[in-house]
């Protein structure tokens, strides 16, 4: 079927372009810390044009793609931290335990194509600017 992008889940919801409203996603994550989720879709939808949003309330992340494209990031969101997938090359993974942060392997389906996958964010980072040079990255054409 033209204009659906892969395999429908009962539980995704996706915006044609840009973010999703909020009460999409609110009710499902009333118990999560949701400042710095918040913060990251606000300044990726200003640094990346074209950018679309979509949320799976089982798993509790937010995906991101830009137009036709294949998604490009996973941000689930957890109790202590965010746990963020990237399509970027695992060669990276080095340089971001450098900048301070911590990245267990998934071996989910992203892991296994290749992807940075288990990269953990606190909530209380400080580091804003480098979570977002980092989720920049994958759109990128690097895999």
């Amino acid at each position: 079927m033209k204009g659906q992008r892969g395999k429908k889940g009962t539980y995704v919801i996706r915006a044609k372009r840009g973010l999703l409203n909020d009460t999409t996603w609110r009710r499902t994550l009333k118990d999560y810390p949701t400042s710095l989720i918040c913060l990251i879709r606000e300044r990726l939808l200003k640094k990346i044009p074209g950018l679309s949003e979509k949320f799976n309330s089982n798993s509790r992340y937010f995906g991101y793609w830009i137009g036709d494209d294949k998604d490009r990031v996973y941000i689930y969101v957890q109790k202590k931290n965010l746990r963020i997938d990237l399509c970027i090359s695992r060669d990276f993974e080095e340089k971001i335990h450098r900048e301070g942060f911590k990245v267990h392997y998934v071996n989910n389906y992203q892991g296994r194509a290749r992807w940075l996958t288990g990269w953990q964010i606190p909530h209380s980072t400080n580091n804003i600017e480098g979570v977002i040079k980092w989720l920049c990255k994958a759109f990128e054409r690097n895999l």
